[in-house]
């Protein structure tokens, strides 16, 4: 008689796990394909390997993008040329003396499509290419838009992790 309520137990706790809401992507498969292409890219353009791209980098922000750096009191850049100033002469992975190559771990990474607009959250280890060290660890979370058919970068905030 114990065998009964054991087994329908032991089922309720396998079946439970398929039952709960996901905690990863949500929305239609091709735009979460289309805006997590947006790390590829934006770790392909601050890596030195091949070489760091900025122009590559720019390509993925609106004209009015707003970024929002955390790691320096919340400083925030306006508009394509200052988010580039932004990469260009502040963030680690464009200075020169940095041989970095950037790369997210699958489960450090969300995005969300409703529409023509969507997020994308993902951390970044920073990979030192000379000595196989981490240079950064950081986080990075986006507001996206859809224009003319192409995911751009809107809003987004930057800044360190302070645990792996």
């Amino acid at each position: 008689m114990i065998r009964q309520p054991l087994i329908i137990l032991l089922g309720l706790l396998l079946w439970l796990p398929a039952l709960a809401e996901p905690q990863g992507d949500s929305g239609p498969a091709a735009d979460i394909l289309a805006v997590r292409n947006i790390e590829i890219i934006f770790h392909t353009a601050g890596s030195v390997l091949p070489n760091k791209d900025l122009n590559l980098m720019m390509s993925l922000f609106a004209d009015d993008a707003v970024l929002t750096d955390t790691a320096h009191d919340n400083k925030v850049y306006r508009g394509k040329e200052q988010v580039r100033s932004y990469w260009a002469d502040v963030s680690g992975p464009f200075r020169p003396e940095h041989h970095w190559i950037g790369y997210t771990p699958a489960m450090r990474i969300k995005s969300h499509v409703t529409g023509n607009t969507g997020t994308l959250d993902f951390e970044c280890l920073w990979m030192n290419v000379d000595d196989n060290t981490i240079g950064a660890h950081a986080f990075t979370s986006m507001n996206l838009v859809r224009v003319n058919g192409h995911w751009l970068v809107k809003g987004i905030k930057v800044g360190k992790v302070e645990k792996l």
